[in-house]
């Protein structure tokens, strides 16, 4: 049986739980939903998102004919459903009856497009959410919803075409505000706009004196990092980014310390008489590899 000195295991854990937390304060924003595990912009998605530690879902704001806000990246219907043309010439009934599943695998067959009321009923408690606002959004109406869900003070808003920005300011001056930039110069372009509480900028670009002025202005830096490459993932690390913009929470999320053991899973720790007590049921123990008296790699319990 193997023999542990339980007083230097916690403490080696202590020290390697504090060294760990300018990384674990990262904030991971899943871009359409955890793609890679399920079609992208469903429910699924995003509910496999949040079983690898997604604090934001993003969700793509697009309305139908009638008006009817719908979850969907593209503004046609051919890449991720089995329909045909725009979403903006089709009513919502028959958006409805699209099969937004089955091109991504048989086992999703028959999800359909999202609502974005449905996706924040969904979320509710759960996480919160990046509004990626799509030219044609009607703004008025996305606003409203947003408060009548509740989302008002957990999410923030990005928008590509700069007049619906402007027109988003306007009626809803309390709802939170993301920007592209690369550097400061850009971001004081913004600034003479808006009042940015986020800026989303590639990890190489991202500077102790660019991070250091978002701070003072109380902007949070989110580092981008869409699409299938995890190459920039430990960079996003290294460069201190307060979130991440991603497409693969399930292979970000296994360079954080969080995937074995950080402070937040232990409720007291006493040296006299040694006490560990979990409070996360998903835990997934890094530190041992074999089960030894009162420690077991499923749920760490130790004893005097």
């Amino acid at each position: 049986m193997q023999v542990i000195n339980l007083r230097l295991l916690v403490t080696s854990m202590i020290i390697w739980a504090v060294t760990a937390v300018a990384a674990q304060s990262i904030e991971i924003v899943v871009h359409r939903g955890a793609n890679a595990l399920a079609p992208e912009n469903t429910w699924p998605s995003a509910d496999s998102a949040l079983h690898y530690q997604a604090k934001w879902i993003e969700v793509d704001v697009r309305k139908s004919k009638d008006g009817v806000l719908f979850n969907l990246h593209d503004e046609t219907l051919e890449r991720t459903t089995n329909g045909k043309g725009k979403l903006a010439d089709m009513l919502s009934e028959d958006v409805r009856k699209l099969d937004a599943g089955s091109w991504f695998g048989p086992q999703f067959a028959g999800l359909h497009v999202p609502t974005i009321a449905e996706m924040l009923d969904s979320l509710q408690g759960k996480a919160n959410v990046f509004f990626d606002v799509k030219r044609g959004t009607p703004i008025p109406t996305l606003v409203n919803l947003v408060r009548e869900k509740g989302f008002a003070g957990k999410s923030f808003f990005w928008f590509g075409d700069e007049g619906m920005l402007r027109e988003f300011i306007a009626l809803a001056p309390e709802m939170k505000i993301k920007v592209n930039a690369g550097d400061i110069e850009r971001l004081k372009y913004w600034q003479n706009i808006c009042t940015p509480s986020y800026v989303e900028i590639a990890p190489e670009k991202i500077t102790e004196v660019f991070r250091t002025y978002c701070h003072q202005h109380n902007i949070k830096v989110m580092a981008a990092c869409q699409e299938d490459d995890t190459s920039q993932f430990q960079l996003v690390i290294d460069k201190k980014a307060d979130l991440v913009n991603l497409d693969r929470p399930e292979v970000f999320v296994r360079l954080l310390p969080s995937w074995g053991l950080y402070l937040r899973h232990i409720r007291n720790i006493k040296l006299k008489d040694i006490q560990l007590k979990l409070v996360d049921e998903d835990f997934r123990p890094a530190i041992v590899d074999e089960d030894v008296e009162g420690l077991t790699t499923d749920r760490i319990q130790l004893y005097p």
